[in-house]
């Protein structure tokens, strides 16, 4: 479909939830993690690893760099190095330690996969414009579809002159390749580890620039097809740690723009995970008690072949908690003014949507001004449109497309800016149409805060943020109407590594006191129940980590000091609510991310409280649920699955007690 061509307008009768036509084709899903160093996937990428590990996707982990510290040269060796030299911090020189950390890759994916730690290694070619580099691909003998690719590249810390080497036209002075290439200040040499296929040929490889590295990673996409790239953080929360290290470790930090870059010329609808890294220590622990287990084990797992890393300190921390650096948010989902439901995401950058149709769905992908982030935020204006609203992640502006008419094609982007021209740091949007019909979008601005701006009475923006005040806050902001038709906005903040509530109301927008209820872990959602209060939803934190805690409104419209925990099938990530629809057995659904990577659910008892058992509806998907309302009153779940595509359910009828169809799967258009 062109872009802006206005869709068929049809019966709400209808109401169709078919799957797609026949002759329409799945992607086979498969995951590329692209990280530094031998121990960031398992420390910082799981348990979502494990999860796609379990659940027999292809999995191939990339390490850019060979991981050998500040070691000192030395003659390295054919054969493995011996456990107790990979322990000897005061004499493992860098050729032995950079292959200890191989050794630990492979045992921690090995037990991630439940099978034998034998692997066969290989040398690998990449052909790029530059000429061939040659790499390692170590195959797991069991789990063929689990690979570690080993590029060998100098970490941060390396400071060995390679001049004396092979790659002599491209010496290497010392510290920091990663973040010098991406600067492109110099080339770098790659490094040999002890006991690899490259060894007898002492085979080194020239790095000649930025270009370079992103060619070969782009080879590696080629090859290996991924539907999903897990990154590091590109842009850490300037808050933490010492800017000194880009508020992480430099090899994080520029490890993760080079795999985005790269992605940017693939070709193929791809969906871009970051994830946090050593901040994660300052927020609550949010994984439940398996998770928590099963990660801790897994590092155990590695850690038992490096001499410098240890089972405590932040070591002991960042196995309790996976934090993803950017939320999909759970309103991406919106309901044309003839009721059509019609869903969109972010892939490659790019927007795709699907929206019902007569005959089932239909899918197309639409121009952006410019690479977008994971999150989204859609609503409806006064008259009846779906407004979408993202944020560029080249230009982190603020940006929004809206139908041309109601039930139509999308018209041009405009910008609404920033709060913080220029920030990386600028929150996923939010918006929600306010009781004089206009919308209003809300982000988390760099200090912090809460800005926020208002849609003009003739449709337009004004580009100018007003800051609503607030602090600490992080990621996912969450919009409700009150009972007196107003907008209360609601976020997640850490101070002090402790979660709390943040909430705003009123004309003009004004901070008020949190609303009690047990510590959150992540950001809030709000969904409205059938009298008219809010009820907020969260994920908890500490040892209730993965369960989903609430608070509400009373019938003064004040807050209860009552806690309530809903429990849950664990996860990390927001929970994504209805409202009570407008039928008969109104009620709030909930729906979970859960530990195993599927989607769970609990709704709203007949008597407006949670006592509902949760229940697993299956799949594996990325991100957060997104559900909606039908014209006939039945809840729809949408999910994005990890092949480019999206998967729905729908209640079988209307009404709080009625169940799910079965799962209908989307391609990607």
């Amino acid at each position: 479909m062109r872009i802006g061509v206005v869709l068929c307008v049809w019966a709400l009768s209808v109401g169709a939830l078919a799957p797609p036509a026949s002759g329409q084709t799945v992607a086979r899903a498969s995951y590329l993690n692209v990280v530094a160093h031998q121990d960031d996937d398992v420390l910082f990428l799981n348990p979502d690893l494990r999860n796609s590990i379990a659940a027999r996707r292809a999995n191939t982990t990339v390490f850019l760099t060979a991981g050998e510290a500040f070691q000192p040269d030395g003659p390295g060796r054919a054969g493995d190095p011996p456990l107790a030299t990979c322990r000897d911090d005061r004499t493992v020189d860098r050729e032995d330690y950079a292959r200890c950390r191989q050794l630990g890759a492979r045992a921690a994916n090995a037990r991630m996969a439940g099978v034998p730690n034998t692997w066969t290694q290989a040398a690998l070619r990449l052909d790029t414009p530059e000429g061939p580099y040659w790499a390692e691909e170590h195959t797991l003998t069991a789990r063929p579809d689990v690979r570690l690719v080993f590029l060998d590249l100098p970490e941060w810390a390396d400071s060995t002159d390679d001049a004396s080497r092979p790659c002599a036209g491209t010496p290497k002075l010392p510290g920091a390749s990663l973040n010098r290439l991406w600067a492109d200040e110099r080339g770098t040499c790659s490094m040999v580890p002890s006991g690899t296929v490259l060894w007898a040929d002492d085979v080194r490889n020239p790095v000649h620039g930025k270009a370079h590295l992103v060619h070969l990673l782009q080879a590696l996409y080629q090859r290996y097809r991924p539907t999903v790239v897990r990154t590091q953080d590109p842009d850490p929360d300037q808050r933490y740690l010492d800017p000194t290290w880009l508020h992480d470790h430099n090899d994080h930090v520029t490890g993760a723009r080079f795999a985005v870059e790269a992605a940017r010329g693939y070709g193929r609808a791809l969906r871009i995970v970051p994830y946090r890294n050593y901040n994660i220590a300052e927020s609550p622990v949010n994984l439940d008690s398996g998770k928590r287990a099963e990660k801790t084990g897994d590092f155990a797992a590695y850690d038992l072949w490096d001499a410098f890393s240890e089972p405590t300190g932040p070591y002991a921390t960042w196995p309790e908690r996976m934090i993803h650096r950017d939320t999909t948010g759970t309103r991406w989902v919106s309901r044309n003014q003839d009721g059509r439901l019609q869903a969109f995401a972010v892939q490659g950058g790019a927007l795709a949507t699907w929206w019902q149709t007569p005959g089932g769905w239909s899918s197309t992908s639409l121009a952006t001004p410019g690479p977008l982030s994971a999150g989204l935020a859609v609503t409806e204006t006064g008259d009846g449109r779906i407004q979408v609203v993202g944020r560029r992640v080249d230009t982190h502006e603020v940006v929004t497309t809206a139908q041309r008419s109601p039930n139509a094609g999308f018209g041009g982007w405009v910008s609404l800016g920033s709060p913080n021209p220029g920030s990386t740091q600028v929150g996923t949007p939010v918006a929600a149409r306010g009781p004089d019909g206009l919308v209003r979008v809300f982000v988390k601005n760099a200090g912090g805060g809460l800005s926020h701006q208002a849609q003009q009475a003739d449709g337009t923006f004004p580009a100018v943020w007003q800051d609503a005040r607030g602090t600490d806050l992080h990621d996912g902001l969450a919009v409700g109407v009150g009972p007196s038709g107003g907008l209360e906005v609601f976020g997640f903040a850490v101070s002090g590594g402790t979660g709390g509530l943040r909430h705003w109301s009123g004309t003009p927008l004004t901070l008020r006191p949190a609303p009690a209820g047990p510590q959150p872990s992540g950001p809030p959602s709000v969904a409205r129940s059938r009298d008219g209060r809010l009820d907020v939803f969260f994920r908890l934190a500490g040892d209730r980590g993965g369960a989903v805690g609430r608070t509400w409104q009373l019938a003064d419209g004040s807050w209860t000091a009552v806690r309530d925990d809903l429990g849950g099938q664990g996860g990390v990530g927001a929970p994504a609510v209805t409202d009570a629809p407008a039928v008969a057995d109104a009620r709030v659904l909930v729906f979970t991310t859960n530990r195993g990577g599927g989607v769970s659910t609990t709704r709203q008892a007949a008597d407006g409280g949670y006592a509902t058992p949760w229940s697993d509806l299956g799949g594996f998907i990325v991100g957060q649920p997104a559900s909606a309302v039908d014209p006939a009153g039945r809840v729809v779940v949408f999910a994005l699955d990890d092949n480019g595509g999206l998967t729905v359910r729908r209640q079988r009828a209307a009404g709080g007690a009625a169940g799910f169809e079965d799962r209908v799967a989307l391609p990607a258009p």
